[in-house]
């Protein structure tokens, strides 16, 4: 009679003789290993900023890339999946770094319309346009927070979600005036610590500070510094709405590590200061695209129009911004302020300071995926090569997101996200929009079945 060590030996023994031999069978492959796809042919653009390489060969291995290059260099093993990408361009999953996902949009903002499905709507609708991966920069509630849970427990298939939690500001200041108030306003330094670590407690991948607006209604400077201090313990990196070149000193001095929007009081920025930008890797998210809409649709109502607005857009939304369209009227400053802040645009990246690319979607008119496609057009117009504006869309984006071993490029070890387009986006960045297949963590995605309104 066997022992009870001896037994349980025996019994281990006879459950994992069959696995065994069942491995050996099958070549003793994982399930990844086993689960392969090869990209073959394609023009492969990284987002490292090299240049393409024009018959290419990228093997996804479960959520991963495993090998990626020249078709000459890369060996594809038996037994992998193999789709044709001949005449096809493949550019890596984008990253939209300010958005604002859940509200229906429309004049006035409603809490009880920031939901679950909303939110998991509007990121359906990025991922539609090849966005995967965004960050919500300071205006959500607790349901981001369960889709974001659910989106990284792997129940939910959707672009990934990055948020900030609550943003700070003023009391009555910027955003209460859109949105109402649901930020954290405070202009006690102490309040403001405690906030902080009330979002350190969520673990929110960011932490956004509004620091625009009348004098009144303006952020006071102890508060900032007590809110980057706080921050800094937590090890969360801050960002900042900004408008002024002051603030934007104050916002570095004290640590912030990025921007969005861009500054758009002056153009008179020092090179001394643009180099210390670069050389801190801090990013600028210039939205130019929200100040464009002030005149976008009455200048070009055609875009409307646009099949891909109803396919993502609800029909009354899209009437309610065509009739605000109408109406609308752009001042003179308004447009001033928009061509400083393209000409800064165009200096700051010039001087090699990193740019990423941010839509703020989220509001009436800023459609989800769409508008992130017209804000990669504006920064081409603002005079960054096509070539940039991708680099800024996926590498950029990761080295914001603090995330660059994971997401942004190309390369074996990376995350499988990545977008086929049928036309070269190297000639016009508008052809990212052409797009033929995207892949999420190494799966392609049912762009036809998505819930997107």
């Amino acid at each position: 009679m066997l022992t009870g060590t001896r037994r349980h030996a025996g019994l281990r023994a006879a459950f994992w003789l069959p696995v065994f031999f069942f491995l050996l069978l099958s070549g003793c492959k994982p399930p990844e290993e086993s689960n392969q796809k090869a990209i073959i042919g394609a023009v492969l653009i990284d987002g490292r900023g090299g240049p393409p390489i024009s018959d290419s060969v990228v093997i996804v291995a479960g959520s991963r890339i495993r090998a990626a290059g020249p078709r000459a260099s890369v060996p594809i093993p038996a037994g992998t999946e193999k789709i044709d990408g001949s005449g096809k361009f493949l550019v890596p999953g984008l990253i939209d770094l300010h958005v604002h996902p859940g509200a229906r949009g429309g004049p006035v903002y409603v809490g009880a319309d920031h939901t679950a499905e909303r939110i998991e709507r509007n990121l359906n609708a990025y991922l539609y346009f090849g966005v995967t991966s965004v960050r919500s920069m300071g205006t959500d509630l607790p349901p981001a927070f369960a889709v974001r849970k659910a989106e990284r427990d792997g129940t939910l298939a959707t672009t990934r979600l990055f948020t900030a939690g609550a943003g700070f500001t003023a009391p009555g200041g910027p955003p209460s005036q859109e949105v109402g108030h649901i930020v954290n306003e405070t202009n006690s330094p102490d309040d403001a610590r405690k906030r902080v670590a009330a979002l350190a407690a969520q673990n929110v991948d960011a932490i956004k500070i509004w620091v625009d607006g009348p004098p009144a209604l303006k952020i006071k400077r102890p508060v900032i510094e007590a809110i980057l201090d706080e921050a800094r313990k937590f090890q969360i990196p801050v960002t900042a709405h900004i408008a002024t070149l002051s603030d934007t000193q104050h916002l570095v001095d004290n640590g912030a590590a990025g921007f969005m929007h861009m500054v758009r009081d002056t153009e008179d920025v020092s090179p001394e200061f643009l180099a210390r930008l670069r050389s801190l890797s801090t990013v600028f998210t210039p939205t130019l695209v929200r100040q464009e809409l002030a005149w976008l649709y009455t200048e070009h109502p055609e875009l409307l129009d646009d099949p891909d607005v109803a396919r993502s857009v609800e029909a009354d939304r899209v009437a309610g911004v065509k009739a605000a369209a109408r109406a609308a009227k752009a001042s003179a400053a308004d447009r001033e302020e928009f061509d400083r802040a393209m000409r800064n645009t165009r200096k700051f990246a010039a001087a090699g300071v990193l740019i990423g690319v941010g839509s703020d979607g989220g509001s009436a008119s800023d459609f989800p995926g769409l508008m992130t496609h017209r804000e990669m057009a504006l920064l081409a117009e603002a005079g960054l090569a096509p070539m940039d504006v991708i680099v800024a869309a996926t590498r950029t984006g990761a080295v914001a997101l603090g995330k660059l071993a994971d997401l942004g490029t190309i390369e074996p070890g990376k995350l499988a996200d990545l977008f086929l387009v049928t036309a070269n986006p190297l000639e016009d960045v508008r052809n990212l929009r052409k797009i033929q297949a995207v892949m999420l963590n190494g799966q392609w995605v049912d762009r036809a079945g998505l819930k997107l309104k």
